[in-house]
């Protein structure tokens, strides 16, 4: 039990370092594209790329999941689904602060930042990166 708890705390420590570096490149991948974009196009630019960035870190860095071929094709899915979710809720809460609520969209930005990267979170960890299908799909293929 207290081996768990230990591997959850680390878990939880590779998930903040590297939700920090994403939540750099979201944010300054915004702000570079809204030079040249309107912030609608450049916020949804900066979330895809940022959505792909978490990806590879989350699975080699974070949740550390080992799975086949076919599991992984189910964990990208999985990831498309939730972070798809996710990502909606970035792409619509961040015009909703600006547009209704006159929100100045840098402020926005980090709140939709901070909710996004909780949701993402669980999601990450109840529903896309789950070790016991990561384990079951590896077993089944062997």
């Amino acid at each position: 039990m207290k081996e768990s708890r230990l591997f959850e705390k680390k878990e939880a420590l590779r998930y903040f370092f590297w939700g920090v570096v994403t939540v750099l490149v979201n944010y300054f991948s915004y702000f570079l594209l809204k030079q040249i974009l309107a912030y609608q196009i450049a916020n949804l630019i900066s979330i895809v790329f940022t959505k792909v960035f978490a990806y590879y870190t989350n699975k080699t860095f974070v949740f550390r999941t080992k799975t086949s071929v076919k599991g992984q094709v189910l964990e990208v899915f999985r990831y498309v689904m939730g972070r798809g979710i996710t990502g909606l809720v970035d792409f619509v809460g961040l015009i909703v602060l600006v547009d209704a609520f006159g929100v100045d969209d840098g402020v926005g930005k980090v709140v939709m930042i901070v909710i996004t990267t909780a949701l993402n979170y669980v999601l990450g960890k109840t529903f896309v990166f789950k070790k016991d299908n990561a384990a079951e799909t590896s077993a089944s293929e062997e």
